[in-house]
């Protein structure tokens, strides 16, 4: 796999739309509460990228939803590819950056990826993991890093597009 790879705005809407989905699947759900009627409540982002990025900065909405039920009103925040979490840059930048040997080619400081690498690094200790790694083939072992060990899993016979679309949706399921 390339280290170059930067996305684009295909790559993006892509994302987007497998979002969509997510959301509208747990629309149809209702309320996990009360029962209630879901209706669309998004919330402005500001996402940040640099060059993994630039393509995306242009999602600034994250998909929410809210119960329409007077009384209850709960908010359900489906995952997403787009967005990692409640972290303010974009799920890919995150990906990237930590995959790459070094920060030279970000925006972001190498505090900032340090942190991500902790994040990850963190991950280790979780039920998440435990149930992830158990998917993944051959098996990740203690000093391989996050995400690079799920990236080389997930590489074989696809694209670079592809590959990164099957990280995010494993990663995105522990944000």
């Amino acid at each position: 796999m390339s280290h170059d790879w930067i996305p684009d705005i295909n790559f993006f809407q892509l994302l987007d739309a497998e979002d969509a989905r997510n959301t509208a699947a747990v629309r149809a759900r209702g309320c996990p509460d009360c029962g209630g009627r879901l209706d669309q409540a998004n919330y402005p982002r500001k996402p940040r990228g640099g060059e993994f990025g630039a393509a995306g900065e242009g999602f600034d909405r994250r998909r929410s939803l809210c119960c329409a039920r007077e009384g209850c009103r709960h908010r359900r925040t489906p995952a997403s590819l787009v967005f990692l979490g409640r972290r303010v840059y974009l799920a890919i930048t995150v990906v990237l950056a930590t995959w790459r040997t070094s920060t030279t080619n970000t925006s972001s400081s190498s505090r900032t990826v340090g942190r991500w690498r902790g994040w990850f690094a963190a991950l280790r200790d979780t039920t998440w993991w435990t149930r992830t790694r158990a998917r993944l083939s051959p098996t990740v072992e203690p000093a391989e890093i996050l995400p690079a060990a799920i990236i080389d899993r997930v590489l074989r016979n696809r694209s670079v597009a592809d590959a990164l679309m099957a990280t995010l949706r494993i990663v995105t399921a522990s944000a």
